[in-house]
């Protein structure tokens, strides 16, 4: 069922128009101040206006039996209430006493003079005995006679009303003190509530915004508040170290893609020089071209030393990925007059159409080292001579010898190199100007790069110069 449920989209750079904090905890608050004064108030109220209305009939009922003065009843069809009779203030305190038939006719009157109309008469006389009712602002008591005649007896309402109305008022200024002493109360509370709550908002908001460094603070908060703060800080923290473990994630995969990149290279470049020596000594036996004495006996000698060092490599290969480490360097006494030989021989199978000299003038075994790696260093020199270079200027290999150091020189005779690039020739990847176009565009841009680290291995340097003239 909960995967039924419509899932909203998380909102992104929006504003809420919400009631703010401070007004959702005060108007319902002072609502219900509101509203439970008012009920309370009617309470009140109805509560006092029986109450008084209790104790004005109790006095009604002792006014009832209080004798009353009687008088000769008027001419017919004259009322004694028609005209108003004179009272003073003692008069007016005194309750209305009146005796009437059943018709409303005034038969005897006491007390206070009667301020009811014909009409009014009629209407009380008509009221069943011990009824109490009010009649234009008097309190009436009606109780029946003898000989169907019937007493009233009323008290005037004024002071009930003055009462009930001071009543009212005392509880409207209380109510308003009172709402206004908790609108003051929960406004502050409110405020004092909001402040921190609005502060983390803000905080949150520019962590938000990509802001990881911002410091979530409440001034003034509550335990809740704080302990919020707290959580949302370690929150952005392990945020902060998540997103830098992936950052170094991704920068650790370029790091392994570009050194996968260029162990493919390496391997690439590593087979392709004994594969290219394998199709060159090839074609030139399918050409028919190993006819002088000796050629096809050195053609199948350098074939068997190039499958072997592409075996060797191979299990190098494996080994590393087995093992995580690279086989350890051979060091042996090399023969630099075989190796440039087998290079020189290696270049005329590949390039049978171009000129190949060599001056060779070292001792044997006048190096220590790897014969396969330095074999690969000279043949990357003339295999970049022989590409970049036209194909009828020719190509030297001179070697010559000091007490100390064997140095190994390939002179091409083609458009050189510009000064501005020989710094850069041996970097990984780095392909010269395109308009020194090669003969074949399968290189990797490698060769120099690997020639370099070999010579580098063997306590040697590698640079380029001008051929003179």
């Amino acid at each position: 069922r909960d995967s039924a449920r419509p899932r909203l989209p998380a909102p992104r750079g929006f504003r809420v128009r919400r009631m703010s904090l401070r007004r959702m905890l005060l108007l319902p608050v002072l609502a219900a101040i509101i509203v439970g004064f008012v009920a309370f108030a009617v309470a009140v109220d109805v509560s006092e206006r029986a109450l008084r209305l209790a104790e004005l009939d109790q006095e009604l009922a002792r006014a009832e039996l209080s004798p009353m003065r009687t008088v000769d009843p008027e001419p017919a069809g004259e009322s004694a209430t028609s005209t108003p009779r004179p009272t003073s203030e003692l008069a007016a305190d005194l309750p209305v006493q009146l005796t009437l038939t059943q018709a409303g006719a005034v038969v005897a009157t006491g007390g206070a003079a009667s301020p009811f109309s014909l009409d009014e008469l009629a209407e009380i006389a008509a009221q069943p005995s011990g009824t109490t009712f009010n009649v234009n602002g008097y309190r009436v008591l009606v109780t029946a006679l003898p000989e169907t005649l019937v007493r009233v007896t009323a008290l005037s309402l004024s002071g009930f009303e003055a009462a009930i109305a001071a009543l009212r008022g005392t509880l409207a200024l209380g109510g308003l003190v009172i709402v206004s002493i908790e609108a003051v109360v929960v406004w502050v509370l409110a405020r004092r509530i909001a402040t921190p709550i609005a502060a983390v908002s803000a905080g949150v908001s520019r962590i938000a915004d990509g802001e990881l460094d911002t410091a979530v603070w409440a001034p003034g908060g509550s335990r809740e508040v704080t302990m919020l703060t707290h959580d949302v800080g370690r929150m952005v923290a392990r945020l902060r170290a998540a997103l830098a473990e992936r950052e170094q994630s991704a920068a650790d995969a370029t790091r392994a893609r570009d050194d996968l990149r260029r162990l493919l290279a390496d391997v690439a470049h590593e087979v392709r020089t004994p594969l290219t020596a394998l199709r060159g000594y090839s074609e030139l036996y399918q050409r028919g071209m190993l006819t002088e004495t000796g050629a096809l006996d050195r053609a199948m000698t350098r074939i068997g030393e190039e499958s072997a060092r592409l075996h060797l490599l191979v299990d190098s290969i494996l080994q590393t990925a087995r093992t995580g480490d690279a086989p350890a360097a051979v060091r042996e006494p090399v023969e630099i007059a075989r190796v440039i030989r087998n290079v020189v021989d290696d270049l005329r199978a590949a390039f049978p159409g171009r000129r190949i000299d060599e001056r060779v003038d070292v001792p044997d075994r006048s190096l220590v080292g790897d014969r396969a790696q330095l074999h690969q260093a000279v043949l990357n020199l003339g295999a970049n001579a022989c590409r970049h270079s036209p194909a009828d200027s020719p190509i030297t290999f001179e070697a010559t010898a000091s007490t100390d150091r064997v140095i190994i020189r390939v002179i091409d005779h083609g458009p050189g190199i510009p000064e501005s690039e020989r710094d850069k020739i041996f970097l990984p990847f780095y392909r010269s100007d395109p308009a020194r176009a090669r003969l074949d565009r399968d290189g990797a841009g490698l060769g120099l790069t690997v020639t370099e680290q070999i010579v580098f291995e063997h306590d040697g340097r590698v640079s380029v110069s001008e051929t003179p003239g």
